[in-house]
């Protein structure tokens, strides 16, 4: 059924609800006042039935309104907020069922407890404009709680990425090469790689890549700028788009335009599966379990792994996230992107998730300065100090224990920087935090290793009451605040 119709049978389900409860009266009774059954009344209600005018005649002749008013899409200014929801299309949007949720359940609630429902929507409409989110950041969000819900692991893609390996005869315990795939890019789907897409114009710079769909065959623009690893990951998602036989999807990378949540699920799908392709599953945890049974921390293993499946940071760190989880029950992590240039003292928040309910460090603090003491953020600022000083300036990384202060609460974190192509002057670095429990500190057998920084770390320095810290970037405005609340609160208490 169309859309339209839908918002027609929820607005009508409101309606209807609404002037029952302030004529106070039951679906029983409204049944014998217009002869329609309580339980087809009841599916009027819940937007799941629309009636024909004869019947709504009935009904607001019963309840005493008027008819025009009961079939337009018009609410009242009460429940102007729910008419403004159902306008920004979001819920018809958002993926409903593959959370897991019947959006028969949420338009019954809508439905049934409009006012009670009233000043939360406003509240979600009025944040949106204030931080200009677009229905793109609802996709993200919501992207993001499905991959933490399934503890970032999807059986079906690693199985998809392995018979891939069977069927084009692939050595899943060699390093994929870009040109291997960028083979079977030409010969099996007929495209037309173009490797120097971009350099034309320079509004595309900073593009990585741009799909083409032809009649006759598909062209791949790409930009020159893209290292090995990289073009075999985007060799790699191009080929799970089309082996998962996807249809919705993106076509430029990174993000210019998205039309639809369906795209961002599947370009999720072919990224996983590029990232299984590459780190096949069985060797890749022959590998895992040999790196967490080391005694020692070697801190270019982490390099080493990069070219051991000519992967970048993010694909490996990501990869981790996918497998610590299911096979080590190491389920408390968290994956952090940030970015960086040089000679200034911001870092965005790029990217993040949060698997086994860790909250902390939190991406959500808007116009505070990051903890300095963190890792991912020492990273950046080595990195920006080779480069200045003309060092090897291609990676960095490390490993650190990061200790909450005032708390119990304990991390183990890789940390891998390096600048971000195809952007020039940009840095990046990729964090993977894994929360030090029973569980992984059995698990991890490096843990002791005095070669592993220890640091007192917290969210931002806005939060944070430790003294003398060298690194500080602005004053504890938030931590004070918060104090003189507590003190207020006591002093209170007494009275």
């Amino acid at each position: 059924m169309a859309r339209h119709d839908e918002k027609q049978r929820v607005i009508l389900g409101i309606k209807l609800s609404q002037l029952r409860e302030e004529k106070k009266m039951s679906l029983q009774e409204l049944g014998k006042h217009t002869g329609i059954s309580p339980s087809y009344l009841n599916e009027i209600e819940k937007g799941k039935k629309y009636p024909s005018q004869e019947k709504l005649e009935q009904i607001a002749g019963a309840l005493g309104t008027d008819f025009e008013w009961l079939a337009s899409s018009k609410l009242d200014k009460k429940l102007a907020p729910v008419s403004d929801l159902l306008d920004s299309g979001i819920l018809n949007e958002l993926p409903l069922e593959m959370l897991g949720l019947e959006l028969g359940k949420l338009l019954e609630l809508l439905a049934n407890t409009p006012s009670k429902l009233n000043a939360f929507i406003r509240t979600l409409i009025e944040i949106s404009r204030n931080y200009n989110m677009r229905v793109e950041t609802f996709y993200f969000s919501v992207m993001r709680s499905y991959q933490e819900i399934h503890d970032n692991y999807f059986e079906s893609l690693e199985a998809a990425a392995e018979r891939f390996i069977k069927r084009f005869n692939i050595d899943p315990n060699k390093p994929i090469r870009s040109q291997y795939l960028e083979k079977i890019l030409k010969d099996q789907y007929n495209y037309r790689i173009i490797k120097d897409g971009f350099s034309h114009d320079p509004n595309l710079k900073d593009l990585r890549s741009f799909t083409k769909p032809g009649k006759k065959y598909t062209k791949l623009y790409l930009n020159k700028d893209l290292d090995e690893s990289q073009l075999a990951f985007i060799y790699g998602r191009e080929l799970g788009h089309l082996y998962l036989g996807v249809t919705q999807r993106p076509y430029t990378s990174t993000w210019v335009e998205i039309n639809s949540f369906e795209q961002v699920l599947n370009n999720f799908r072919a990224s996983y599966f590029s990232n299984a392709l590459m780190m096949s599953r069985k060797p890749f945890l022959k590998d895992l379990t040999a790196f967490l049974a080391n005694t020692a921390w070697h801190e270019e293993i982490l390099i080493r792994t990069l070219k051991r499946y000519n992967a970048t940071p993010e694909m490996l760190l990501q990869r981790l996230t996918n497998l610590l989880p299911r096979y080590f029950n190491i389920k408390s992590v968290f994956f952090l992107r940030f970015t960086h240039k040089p000679g200034t003292n911001a870092y965005q928040l790029s990217k993040e998730m949060h698997l086994g309910g860790i909250i902390n460090p939190r991406g959500t603090v808007l116009h505070e300065h990051y903890c300095r003491r963190w890792m991912f953020i020492d990273i950046l600022n080595q990195l920006a100090t080779n480069q200045e000083n003309n060092e090897d300036n291609s990676i960095v990384g490390g490993a650190q224990v990061a200790k909450y202060f005032e708390s119990n609460e304990e991390f183990l974190v890789f940390s891998i920087a390096r600048p971000m192509l195809p952007t020039r002057g940009v840095n990046s670095s990729l964090s993977l935090g894994i929360k030090l429990d029973k569980q992984s500190r059995q698990r991890i057998k490096f843990l002791k290793d005095s070669r592993i920084r220890f640091r007192i770390v917290n969210d931002t320095c806005e939060r944070c009451a430790v003294k003398n810290c060298k690194l500080r970037a602005a004053p504890a405005t938030e931590w004070a605040e918060n104090e003189k609340l507590k003190i207020r609160k006591k002093l209170l208490d007494k009275l």
